[in-house]
């Protein structure tokens, strides 16, 4: 088992206690760029049919529209558009405030202002997706080679949080019909990433996945490329096979534990459940009936991710464990000030390693 000495996470305010966990949305992105004046703010879109209509024809063309068709194409369903025009990117991602199920960040047009501006986005994203417990999903410009494109991403100099939370794609994609021009992948992988949680869940890596609606990688990649371009993800043609994501590495080189999507992003989704479940304790003892409460909620939780194929290990204990209480994961001070502290740990990447997650709540004190 790993030491389990990680920062926890503060949760303000909370609500009337429950005795379950719920799972919440795993693939919700919110695509962000400027989009003239087709709409102010941020939009709720739910399918292709739907984008003209919500949030202008305009929308529906060009390099955006074709971003956006690859995301509906590969599985893509409900998401969110936030409009950049007359705004700052900050600006634009304080308005997303309100929507708190988007859980992927696309950005678009990333590299139209240059490498500089392109790094300065990336961090952004990445920071909010950080604070979040959300994905940046990010891509190489048009014209990298493989190399390029792993150093580009190292030039966007992001702290191991933000780059925990962030994967790149290369190369761009050429969608079907004559004359086409090649585009970001970002709309492809996200719909590739809804699409397998939907399949499979948000524990199944996103790769070896075929890109629907035709298009083709502009550039082909090697094997040997390929392993150089580490921890850029590729996305390559292989005969009688299509289109492929064949890759799922965030941009963490550091931390062996958040090295791979799916192990982020599983991370994410179970704290993101579980903080949702303990904001309910505001109004009861921080007390052993409450920590009990708590402590079968999440067990049960998290033998249901197991039985689903989420976790590692022929048993439970194999799998997960978890644990809250005074003397294991709270102090005499914590319990007097009213905060306890729920500790789990998951199997993601095998049984013998335990994934932290740690959620610190408030609660009455006893």
């Amino acid at each position: 088992m790993t030491d389990m000495n990680y920062p926890g996470v503060n949760i303000e305010s909370l609500g009337s206690l429950s005795l379950s966990v719920p799972s919440g949305a795993t693939a919700v992105p919110l695509f962000i760029g400027d989009f003239g004046t087709a709409f102010e703010g941020v939009v709720r879109v739910d399918s292709w049919p739907a984008l003209s209509r919500v949030a202008g024809v305009g929308t529906a063309s060009g390099v955006t529209g074709s971003v956006l068709r690859g995301y509906f194409e590969n599985g893509g369903g409900l998401c969110y558009l936030a409009n950049t025009a007359g705004k700052t990117l900050q600006e634009a991602l304080t308005a997303v405030e309100a929507f708190d199920d988007v859980t992927i960040l696309v950005p678009l047009g990333l590299w139209d202002g240059g490498a500089d501006a392109a790094g300065v986005t990336a961090r952004a994203v990445a920071t909010y997706a950080a604070s979040r417990r959300a994905m940046a999903i990010l891509h190489a410009d048009r014209d990298h080679d493989p190399r390029q494109a792993r150093d580009a991403a190292r030039a966007f100099k992001l702290d191991d949080g933000q780059s925990a939370h962030a994967a790149l794609y290369h190369p761009w994609l050429i969608p079907p019909g004559n004359g086409a021009q090649p585009v970001p992948p970002v709309g492809a992988v996200a719909g590739v990433w809804c699409r397998v949680d939907s399949e499979r869940g948000v524990w199944k890596a996103p790769a070896n996945a075929t890109v629907n609606g035709g298009a083709r990688p502009s550039q082909a990649v090697s094997d040997t490329e390929q392993d150089e371009a580490k921890p850029v993800d590729v996305l390559r043609e292989f005969p009688g096979q299509g289109t492929l994501v064949w890759g799922a590495r965030t941009l963490n080189e550091t931390d062996d534990r958040w090295k791979y999507i799916s192990v982020r992003r599983l991370a994410n989704s179970v704290e993101r459940d579980l903080r949702e479940a303990v904001r309910v304790a505001v109004f009861e003892p921080n007390s052993e009936p409450t920590w009990e409460k708590l402590r079968s909620a999440a067990d049960t939780y998290l033998q249901g991710v197991w039985r689903q194929g989420g976790l590692m290990g022929n048993t439970r204990e194999e799998a997960y464990f978890v644990q809250i209480g005074k003397g294991v994961t709270m102090t005499e001070e914590d319990v007097k000030a009213g905060r306890f502290v729920l500790k789990v740990g998951l199997a993601a990447v095998r049984s013998a390693e335990f994934i932290p997650v740690t959620v610190t709540g408030e609660a009455g004190q006893a």
